[in-house]
Order: C-alpha cells, then structure tokens, then sequence
C-alpha cells in the first residue's frame, strides 16, 4: 500500500483497491521503503458506515436452518386450473393422494369444468348408437372409456313401471353429455332429459296452457325442441329446454329451467314464419329468416325474439345456399362460420356480444377447403364440426373439426351421427349431468365428511 509522508515525518496507510491483472494486490512501497500491508486484510470503514450496514443486512443463517415453505391447497388448486387438458388433470392427481382429494372435491370440480369445455368424445345417431372418436383423436381413448361405461340404449327409462319402453322415446337434441327425448305417439306432450353415462333422466312438468301451444304440440306443425344452458344457475347440473313452435305467420318459444322446475313463454313475433338452420351460442339461438338476409335471434335471458343483420358473406337467396354456423370464442365474443355453396372455402367473422348496435360483424379469417364438398354439423367448444367429402377416391372422408385459435383441421369419425356428444369423460372428472336435488346433498356431505377426514 502507498503512503504519504506528515508533518512529523511519519506515514499513514491508505488502502489500496486496484488488483494487479496477475490478481495480487499492487501497491507501490513508501519513500521509507515500507511495503504494502497483507492483502487479505479488509479495506477500512467508518464506524458509522458499519452501523448503518449492520442494521441494513439481514443476520446470516445457516443452510439447516432454512425451512422449505408450505404448499397449500389454494396455490396448488389454482395451478391445476391452468392445466389445458382433463386428460393432464387426470395425470396430476395420480401424483399423490392429496393431490387427488385435492382434485376429486366437488368444488373444484366445478371450477375445473366451468373454464374448460367438456371435450367432443362422438356423435349419437338417431337410433342411439354411439359413433367415438377414432385415433388419431387425443379423445379416442375417453371415447372407448365412454362406449363401454353409458348406456344409450337408454334401457334406464324402463326402471319406473309408469314409463314406456325406451324405443317409443325420440331423440330431439343432445347437448353436454344430456339427451333430450319426446315420446311418441306424442299426445301426451311428454318430454325427458336423461344421463346415459349415469343412468340418470327427469322427467319435465307439463306445459301450462300458454296461449295457442296445446293446438301446436298436438299437431307437431313447425315445433323445435333444443337444449340449452342456464347460465345463470349455480350447480353445473342445472339446463335448459326451449321450445320454438311456428303458429301460421307468427313464432314462439317457451323455455323450461331445472333451476325453477317452471316453463315460462315468450310473446309472439308475427312475420316469421321460418326459422332455419338454428344453432345456440352463449344462451341465444340464431336462425335464418325465410328470405336469408336477416337473423332472427332468440335470447333465452330476455325470452324474446330480436332481428339482426347478417354480414354480406353470409346473406343467401333462394339461388344461392350459404351454410352458417356459429361457437363460443370465448372472452364474450361471438364466432360466425360462413361457407357459401359450391365454394372451396369457409369465412370466419367475430362479433363481441353487448357490444351495443356499434358491434359489428367482422372478417378474421377465410379458410381454404381441400375437399369437395362439406357440410356444418354444430360446433362443439372452440371447435366447428363439419362432414367432408371427395369424389374421388374416397366418396366420404368423415367428419372432421376445425380449431378456431389454430384454423387446422383434424379427422374425428369415419361416420357422421346427427347430434354431437361432449362430456368429460367416464373418471374423477365425470358427474352427473341432470339431478333431482338429493343427489347435490349427498355430494355436499361426503364433500364435507372427506375434508373434516383429511384435516383430522
């Protein structure tokens, strides 16, 4: 270290804090011939400076003192919602056995199964034969699971001695892992939903006498049955049943909700007398009118009829046929497909919901098709479900989906069926789609039984 010399002749030491590039300290030696002072002694601090550092730094521990912080269930349920698929939550619950309680909780699994749509495991046909999805389908195995745990013969229904046998009951809609049934001779105006995974079904109450419905039902004259969803109902196992029916130049609709156990109607709108190709979105129905430039929108929240622009991609006329369908994109927007006939390719538009008459439909989107013909069936989740075909070499391709985050299509059946089956597949994740009520209280005390078990 150098120095510098005083008044008195003697020399103070100055530290030094450069380093020679050999990594020894470097210090030049006094005029008294005094070398540098050892270099791994510390630099000098002030006092106050030490002061003001101790009561800055934190006391040093040891490593065996550092204890590993707690994982609690909230953090690790919220994680598991991340998880894109119920395949992947399946997986994780295998783990361990906190983990699976964790997961098999009824509570959690109302979470899971609100932000993530049940996956499309196949198509039911009119005779109520199950078509799964084939492999290379990630839902394929679900699918085999589910073929041999449901019964869609519905031999159920007959459990009940006041009950017909199950071939006198017609399918009219199916809608995540439901089935909604009318029975024929159809006098009787009897209507069911029933669970095949569970062997479950309720019979719905009578239609009151709304106001020209009994003539209608009678008649079966323009009369569409659908399933639905209650949004605003608490237990997942909660629907809906609506009802359009056509009176001469006038449409009406009346809806059931398991939430109330009670129909009620909608007024009638006149001038429609045509309401095609209907498909459900985000709890509204959509139809064309009989001269294919308006859209005629069906909210089941408000129970009333509305009319709507239709986009100019999507306007058709007696000469000119247009397929449309529609999906929930998710985040309250509105997905519209659009494919015009004898076209080779499909138009994908969007349209925020409560977007004031300011929200408009707009274009993301055309998708080249490589078939030859293809025809929507519905849309299940995020995913349009159409038939395709070529002439040659193979007359019919199947059925196939078509992702609207990736627009990449990919195969599902060799077969087409009439109604599209979601549901989460027959495991920890499956419940009961339908309920009458003692079913949720019993849930609710083993729910109960199992947490006091696990913190006892």
């Amino acid at each position: 270290m150098g120095g510098a010399e005083t008044d008195r002749g003697q020399t103070t030491e100055y530290p030094v804090s450069s380093t020679s590039p050999g990594g020894r300290m470097g210090g030049a030696a006094s005029d008294h011939g005094q070398t540098s002072a050892d270099s791994r002694a510390e630099p000098a601090v002030p006092e106050h400076q030490r002061e003001l550092r101790a009561r800055l730094l934190p006391p040093r521990r040891g490593l065996q003192e550092t204890a590993p912080l707690p994982i609690y269930d909230e953090l690790v349920e919220e994680i598991f919602l991340l998880l894109p698929t119920p395949t992947d939550l399946i997986r994780a619950s295998a783990a361990c056995v906190s983990f699976y309680r964790l997961v098999a909780r009824r509570s959690f699994l109302r979470r899971f199964r609100k932000l993530h749509a049940p996956p499309l495991l196949g198509f039911l046909d009119h005779g109520r034969e199950f078509i799964p999805a084939i492999p290379p389908h990630p839902s394929a195995p679900a699918a085999d699971a589910l073929a041999l745990a449901a019964d869609f013969s519905l031999s159920f229904l007959t459990r009940e001695p006041y009950l017909t046998p199950a071939h006198y009951w017609d399918i009219e809609d199916v809608r995540g892992g439901r089935v909604l049934l009318s029975r024929h001779p159809f006098h009787d105006l009897s209507l069911a939903v029933c669970d095949p995974l569970h062997r479950q079904y309720l019979l719905l109450p009578p239609i009151p006498a709304f106001e020209g419905w009994a003539s209608l039902y009678n008649l079966r004259t323009g009369w569409q049955t659908f399933l639905g969803d209650d949004e605003e109902a608490v237990e997942e196992t909660s629907f809906t049943v609506v009802s359009i029916s056509q009176w001469g130049n006038w449409l009406g609709a009346i809806m059931f909700s398991s939430s109330t156990g009670q129909w009620r109607q909608s007024p009638w709108i006149g001038g429609f007398a045509f309401f095609n190709q209907c498909r459900y979105a985000y709890g509204c129905f959509y139809g064309l009118t009989e001269c294919r430039q308006k859209l005629l929108v069906l909210d089941t929240w408000k129970m009333e009829f509305s009319l709507a622009d239709l986009p100019p991609e999507a306007r058709g006329s007696s000469e000119r046929d247009v397929d449309i369908s529609f999906v929930e994109a998710g985040e309250g927007i509105t997905g519209m497909f659009v494919h015009p006939g004898n076209t080779y390719s499909i138009s994908y538009l969007t349209k925020r919901n409560n977007g004031g008459s300011s929200s408009q439909w707009k274009l993301e989107k055309t998708i080249p098709l490589d078939f030859t013909g293809s025809r929507f069936m519905g849309s299940s989740g995020m995913h349009l479900l159409l038939r395709c075909w070529r002439e040659f070499p193979s007359p019919d391709l199947g059925t196939f989906t078509l992702d609207i985050k990736t627009f990449q299509f990919e195969r599902v059946a060799s077969q087409y069926g009439a109604y599209i089956y979601s549901n989460f597949p027959p495991s920890l994740l499956s419940s009961p789609t339908i309920s009458s009520g003692a079913e949720n209280e019993a849930e609710e005390m083993l729910e109960q039984g199992g947490a006091a078990s696990s913190s006892a």
